[in-house]
């Protein structure tokens, strides 16, 4: 036990001494300021013609709180890696009674209980910061939306952020080129909001199943805002079906970041 306290004051100090690492641990707070100060004052201020529209632009506000909230967390992984891979360190720990692969279990957790917790953060604080803002008629929203099924969400969604990283790491070859795939693996991250339109509703929706981050994402849609379809699976079997789905890609993604430092 002792080790890992000592890994993990000495990974607190790795993110503190860079900016740009401390800037994306934080940037969870970044987007709790949005959810719940920017948003709920921007939506009523819109001119929509029709509720339909209104009814998109929420759910589009949703998705972006939903899937940017621990993207970040993974983004800061990625250079954690990488200056491992910059100053030749993975050898070094690979010569330890650790391992580089029991290292890199302890890294990959922390990342997720990081991701977890930013997740946690975003949408709890959400629903108690602004959760009337978050409305359609009379029906607000987060109401549908309890502890659980957010903690469902968090624990299943989050399994993706060390994954990313992995991969993200294991392709780049420093924090240029890492930064190149982060912006890349963006846009896997906005993928959800494509469930805003008609177009990928029933049974089109499963299209973006090939996709990680489309599973968890569903399931919390089909609470906040449902529209009955036959397609449709239950909430748990959504978080059920990412979580398997993640677990995999990230065991792959672990195999792969290994194998590319025998080279």
């Amino acid at each position: 036990m002792r080790k890992y306290l000592f890994l993990f004051r000495f990974e607190a100090k790795t993110i503190l001494r860079d900016p740009m690492n401390l800037f994306m641990c934080l940037f969870p707070l970044v987007i709790l300021a949005l959810s719940s100060f920017v948003f709920p004052r921007v939506l009523p201020s819109m001119n929509f013609m029709e509720a339909t529209a209104m009814k998109t632009g929420l759910l589009i506000a949703l998705i972006m709180i939903l899937t940017m909230g621990s993207f970040f967390v993974g983004a800061m992984a990625t250079f954690l890696l990488l200056d491992h891979k910059n100053e030749h360190t993975l050898h070094t720990i690979a010569a330890t009674p650790m391992g580089l692969s029991g290292y890199l279990t302890f890294k990959m957790a922390y990342v997720y209980l990081l991701t977890v917790l930013s997740t946690l953060l975003v949408l709890l604080g959400t629903k108690w910061l602004a959760g009337d803002a978050y409305r359609i008629g009379n029906v607000r929203m987060f109401d549908k939306l309890g502890f659980w099924k957010i903690l469902a969400f968090a624990l299943s969604s989050s399994l993706f952020a060390p994954a990313l990283s992995l991969l993200q790491a294991a392709f780049a070859k420093n924090k240029v080129e890492g930064f190149a795939w982060i912006k890349g693996a963006g846009i896997v991250a906005l993928v959800p909001i494509l469930l805003a339109l008609p177009a990928f509703s029933g049974g089109m929706q499963y299209l973006l199943g090939v996709f990680p981050n489309f599973w968890a994402s569903k399931g919390i849609i089909t609470v906040l805002y449902p529209l009955p379809s036959s397609a449709d699976l239950s909430y748990g079997l959504y978080m059920i079906i990412g979580a398997a789905y993640n677990l995999l890609i990230l065991y792959a993604a672990f195999r792969f970041f290994l194998k590319k430092q025998q080279y």
